[in-house]
């Protein structure tokens, strides 16, 4: 296929992407301004996704043959003022992985962007993710309409995303907790940078399952926690924890910490636990707590994200649990 024949096919691609999109991003009037343009091949670009950062066009090439390009030369025409920025996510190469700018103005690495009028730290070099799940943005939404006045934990934190919008929302407290010092720094700028409250207790560096049992130890109690974690992760001295097989075992954990009439918004972002998969976890954490833990809504992500069998995006349930 001819060099102008490949563009024209990119440029009708993005064009059918802003149209499906049109609502949802004049929904933001403002206050939102980040969200994924291009999602792999539920947009027409199979093993890519490209991301709206600001004044950023972030692409994310996934798989080592995905055509990226041509489409880079596309976005960078057709988005002049806009940074762009590459990362080879399929790449074993930790500074292609970490990204480069590659085309339009020089952009600073680190840079904010908004959501629902909340500033998020973006750093788009130096690690393979940048400081914000898009995908997530939704369940944001969700545990800011539902904790003011509430104890909440938040557990594998990352940079703090969903404590930060509690905070915001006016809980009474929020504790993150993930296994690394530099996303728990992270977090604390976001609060910095949100004029938001914190304290020694805000943030933990902790191993996650070793935070529940010793808080259940402790009789600490939660109104609200939020779960989500990664599809695996190496512990030390124990066997790895992966999602498709230990989700239960983990919300089990969380029920031990939860206050009378608690709520937990559990998400799964994993292609090897299907939705039938995460509601057997469920049942399972039920029957070793001896708890009712009912389903009362589910929360995926906005349109911006369409479904990709090769892409798995933001999945999460708000579960009640009962005597």
């Amino acid at each position: 296929m001819e060099s102008n024949t490949i563009k024209q096919t990119v440029e009708n691609l993005i064009d059918s992407a802003l149209q499906k999109r049109q609502l949802l991003v004049e929904s933001f009037a403002g206050r939102t301004n980040a969200w994924r343009l291009l999602n792999s091949g539920a947009d027409g670009v199979e093993g890519v996704t490209v991301d709206i950062l600001g004044d950023v066009l972030l692409v994310e090439q996934h798989r080592e043959h995905a055509a990226v390009t041509s489409l880079i030369d596309v976005l960078a025409t057709r988005f002049p003022q806009k940074s762009v920025f590459l990362k080879k996510r399929w790449s074993t190469d930790t500074d292609a992985r970490s990204g480069a700018q590659v085309a339009g103005p020089k952009c600073a690495a680190v840079m904010d962007v908004v959501e629902n009028g909340l500033r998020f730290l973006v750093r788009l070099l130096d690690e393979e993710h940048v400081g914000i799940f898009l995908d997530s943005r939704l369940p944001r939404e969700w545990v800011h309409a539902n904790s003011r006045d509430k104890r909440v934990l938040n557990l594998f934190s990352y940079t703090g995303g969903f404590g930060m919008v509690a905070a915001a929302a006016g809980a009474k407290s929020t504790v993150n907790i993930d296994n690394k010092n530099s996303a728990l720094h992270f977090a604390m700028e976001n609060y910095r940078r949100n004029g938001l409250p914190f304290d020694d207790r805000t943030f933990f560096k902790c191993d996650v399952l070793y935070f529940l049992k010793r808080a259940a130890g402790q009789k600490g109690r939660f109104d609200l926690i939020v779960v989500d974690p990664p599809p695996r992760f190496k512990r030390r001295k124990q066997r790895d924890f992966m999602a498709h097989r230990d989700y239960g075992t983990l919300l089990a954990m969380c029920v031990s910490v939860l206050a009378d009439n608690g709520v937990i918004l559990a998400g799964l972002n994993a292609l090897r636990a299907s939705d039938d998969r995460m509601s057997q976890m469920i049942e399972a954490a039920a029957v070793r707590t001896g708890r009712t833990i009912e389903t009362v809504d589910e929360l995926k992500a906005h349109m911006d994200f369409p479904p990709t069998p090769d892409r798995p995006t933001a999945r999460f349930r708000v579960l009640r649990v009962g005597a």
